[in-house]
C-alpha cells in the first residue's frame, strides 16, 4: 500500500540550520506550511524548534490548529466566504482588493478586532498583487477604516512567472518602500521579500528594508529554487513517498518495439503528479502514469517481485498534491542520530551566545 513517509528529524534539522541562517541575517524566518497540508505533526516540530509564526494559503489548515500558542499570516487572496474565517483564525493576511479589504474591517468591526494586513505588490510575478502605482492611494484609503491595520507590503518572485529575484530588485524593492513610507508617513512593520527564491539574495547581499522572508519548498525539499539543485547543508529527502509494486510483466515499446520488463506501483496521477517524481536509491525509469498506476521501466532487473516497495523523491508540484491527499497514509519517523545532531546543534550554538 502506498504511503508518504515523513522523518520529522529531518524536518527539525532543515528548520534549524535555516532558523540559524535567517537569525545571523537579522531576518524573520516564517515556514509556510501550505505544501504540507498543515500537517499537525510537522507543525508541532517545526514548534519544537521555537517556531510559532506560520504561513498557510487554505483558511482549513489554519482553523484546524487549536493550539493558542501558534499564529498564522495567511497568503492566499481568499473568497469572501472565508473572510470572517480569515479575521478570526489569523493574525496577518496578505490582501491584494479595496472591496475584499473593506469587507474585512465590516467584519473585523463585528468581531471587536483590528485585524493586520500586508498588501502584495505585483513586482515580476504577475500572479497577484496591487500595481505600484496603486499602492499609495491604497494605503490612504485603508487609513480610513477604523478594523484595519496595514503594517506592511510583500513581494513574490516565481510563483507564476518563472523570473528569478535579483540584486537589482532588492535595490529597488528598498527604493520603492522608501518612496511609499515617504509619501503616506508610515513606517511598515514588515517588508516580506519574498520566497525561497529570494534565499539567494539574502546570503550574498544586505536586504536593507526586507525582514521576512515566506519559506516552504526549500524547508521540506532542502533545494535552492531558483535551481532545484540540493543544498548541501539541508535534507532533500525528509518527505518522500513509498509505492508498492502490484504487478510485473514484459512489455513491448510500441514505438520503437523494443522490449523492457514493466513493473506497476499503486499510485496514480489521483495521487501525485506523477511527472514531478523520482525513483529514490533505484535504478528504474518511470516510465507514465495513469489515474490510478504509475508504469515504471525496471531496466531488466529482474530481482524485484510483487509487493517490493519503490521510493520516490517529490517535487514541489507532486509533494504539495499527495499531502493533500486522504487515501494515502502519512507513516511518521524519527531518526535518533539526526536527533543527535539537531542537540549538539543546538549546544553550540548556545555555547557561543
Amino acid at each position: 500500500m502506498a504511503e508518504i513517509k515523513i522523518n520529522l528529524s529531518k524536518i527539525k534539522y532543515n528548520a534549524q540550520i535555516l532558523l540559524s541562517i535567517f537569525q545571523q541575517n537579522h531576518i524573520q524566518f516564517t515556514p509556510v506550511i501550505k505544501c504540507v497540508g498543515g500537517d499537525s505533526q510537522i507543525v508541532e516540530t517545526l514548534k519544537r524548534v521555537g517556531i510559532t509564526h506560520f504561513a498557510d494559503a487554505r483558511i482549513e489548515n489554519i482553523t484546524k490548529s487549536s493550539d493558542n500558542n501558534l499564529s498564522f499570516t495567511m497568503i492566499r487572496t481568499a473568497s469572501q466566504n472565508e473572510l470572517e474565517d480569515v479575521v478570526r483564525f489569523t493574525d496577518i493576511s496578505i490582501q491584494t482588493e479595496m472591496a475584499t479589504i473593506q469587507r474585512l474591517n465590516e467584519i473585523a468591526s463585528q468581531q471587536q478586532v483590528k485585524h493586520q494586513i500586508l498588501l502584495m505588490v505585483d513586482w515580476k510575478d504577475s500572479r497577484e498583487g496591487i500595481l505600484t502605482y496603486d499602492i499609495v492611494d491604497n494605503i490612504n484609503k485603508i487609513m480610513q477604516m477604523d478594523h484595519i491595520n496595514v503594517i506592511g507590503l510583500a513581494f513574490n518572485f516565481m510563483c507564476f512567472q518563472s523570473v528569478i529575484p535579483t540584486e537589482e530588485d532588492v535595490a529597488l524593492i528598498n527604493q520603492f518602500v522608501d518612496s511609499v513610507e515617504i509619501e503616506t508617513h508610515m513606517r511598515f512593520k514588515i517588508i516580506s521579500g519574498g520566497n525561497s527564491s529570494m534565499l539567494p539574495q539574502m546570503l550574498y547581499q544586505d536586504m536593507g528594508k526586507i525582514n521576512e522572508l515566506r519559506i516552504g519548498e526549500t524547508l521540506f525539499r532542502g533545494v535552492e529554487t531558483t535551481t532545484n539543485h540540493p543544498i548541501a547543508s539541508l535534507y532533500q529527502d525528509a518527505i518522500i513517498l513509498e509505492a508498492e509494486i502490484v504487478e510485473i510483466k514484459p512489455r513491448i515499446d510500441i514505438l520503437t518495439g523494443k522490449q523492457y520488463l514493466q513493473a506497476i506501483v499503486d499510485i496514480g496521477n489521483l495521487d501525485t503528479f506523477v511527472e514531478d517524481i523520482k525513483p529514490l536509491h533505484h535504478y528504474v525509469k518511470v516510465v507514465g502514469g495513469t489515474s490510478d498506476h504509475v508504469m515504471i521501466d525496471l531496466l531488466n532487473q529482474d530481482h524485484y517481485q510483487i509487493g517490493d516497495k519503490v521510493q520516490f523523491s517529490l517535487g514541489y508540484k507532486a509533494l504539495a498534491q499527495s499531502m493533500y491527499m486522504p487515501n494515502l497514509e502519512k507513516h511518521y519517523t524519527e531518526d535518533k542520530v539526526i536527533e543527535s545532531l539537531c542537540y549538539n546543534f543546538n549546544v553550540r550554538k548556545s555555547n557561543r551566545i
